[in-house]
């Protein structure tokens, strides 16, 4: 029966309903595209992928911004309205606790999840991990 109504279209109609059809289409795949090449599913996709790579990265950074606040003793002379030394080591430590405390949960977190898929391996290494409980 749809064979019959496709015959009983005329040429133009029928490009008009392909060409429907395609705008369709490539209205699906744009959208999928979009998805896939937007910079926050690079970047999560980046940083799955190379995760030590991206760790490292943020400690140089750190420590660049940390040498950049805090210039080193030798150069700088002590004015009055300078820190103390007891007083920059409070300021540091007051400022790298709570990000202490994240990477020590991420790791712990990363570090769980290595140890399970090894354990896994080891204990059932014939069942994939979607099987295994």
């Amino acid at each position: 029966m749809a064979l019959q109504q496709q015959e009983q279209l005329t040429p133009k109609q029928q490009a008009l309903r392909d060409l429907e059809d395609a705008r369709a289409s490539l209205a699906h795949h744009a959208a999928h595209a979009v998805d896939e090449w937007s910079p926050r599913a690079l970047i999560t996709r980046s940083v799955e992928k190379h995760r030590a790579l991206w760790i490292g990265a943020a400690a140089v950074a750190g420590l660049a911004v940390l040498k950049a606040v805090w210039p080193s003793r030798g150069t700088a002379r002590h004015t009055e309205g300078s820190l103390s030394g007891a007083q920059r080591s409070g300021l540091f430590a007051l400022l790298l606790s709570p990000l202490l405390g994240l990477a020590r949960k991420s790791l712990m977190n990363y570090g769980t999840q290595l140890f399970e898929t090894y354990l896994r391996q080891k204990i059932s290494p014939n069942v994939p991990d979607s099987e295994a409980v």
